[in-house]
């Protein structure tokens, strides 16, 4: 597992939940906060949307309401740093955009790619570096030992992310058109799991932070299958006409990233 890590560069039906900023209480800056749109000052709240579940970014524990992560905890510190209490919008994957285009929500953050096709409708601050890799179940490991194993087989994807594309392009590059990847389309990672254990699916694809973290919580239960692939950023989404918040974040992250703050979350 530590030849993975340092590719770990992060620096490197709608349910709404309010939660204060976790950890010690840090004061407004007013400067930041006059930068904010006025109609978001004035509400004292940052309307976030998110997708649960995918841990260690977004995810709740069982019989839990309350909302962990490191994508919930850099929000917190984001809107308590501008003043205001972070709102939190639980949403299906492909309703993240939807969501923030029509104004329902002030920003996307949840593990959200920054790609070329979704910076026609958003714009993206990124604030950490990720890659995809396939995975499966330890008892997978004698019979599928890399990607070009994975033709013929069916992998689980989480619905509506990029991770789709990449897994049914990378089928198309390795494997004979008669035997491609079979990308099956599921909403959360706990299902994907549930699929490869009954064995509707032989694998899935991950982010690798939620690789190392799935190996952290079951240790020898999983493995990777092949590489890294697709090295990019997870941004922090807005509207393009939001544009003054967006800025008014922007300024947010500097000033967490300058005084410690993003790297202890």
């Amino acid at each position: 597992m530590k030849r993975l890590l340092p590719m770990l560069l992060g620096l490197a039906s709608t349910t709404f939940i309010s939660l204060a900023a976790c950890g010690a209480a840090h004061a407004a800056d007013e400067k930041l906060a006059a930068a904010l749109p006025e109609a978001v000052r004035s509400a004292g709240k940052l309307n976030v949307t998110i997708s649960l579940a995918y841990p260690p970014m977004e995810y709740s524990d069982a019989g839990s309401t309350e909302l962990k992560g490191f994508d919930i905890d850099l929000a917190k510190a984001i809107a308590e740093r501008l003043g205001l209490a972070a709102e939190f919008q639980n949403v299906e994957f492909p309703q993240l955009i939807p969501q923030v285009v029509t104004g329902r929500s002030d920003m996307i953050i949840t593990a959200f790619s920054d790609k070329v096709e979704r910076q026609t409708q958003l714009d993206f601050i990124d604030y950490f570096k990720t890659g995809n890799v396939f995975y499966s179940s330890a008892d997978h490991q004698a019979e599928i030992k890399t990607e070009a194993d994975l033709c013929g087989k069916t992998v689980a994807v989480a619905t509506g992310t990029s991770w789709v594309t990449w897994a049914e392009e990378l089928g198309k590059s390795i494997c004979p058109a008669d035997k491609l990847i079979t990308v099956i389309q599921i909403p959360t990672q706990a299902e994907h799991i549930m699929q490869i254990r009954q064995g509707r699916a032989q694998a899935s694809v991950i982010g690798l932070e939620g690789l190392l973290d799935l190996m952290k919580q079951e240790p020898g239960k999983f493995y990777q299958i092949g590489g890294v692939g697709d090295v990019n950023f997870y941004g922090i989404a807005f509207a393009k006409a939001n544009g003054e918040l967006r800025d008014a974040v922007r300024a947010t992250l500097d000033a967490l990233k300058a005084d410690g703050t993003y790297a202890q979350i």
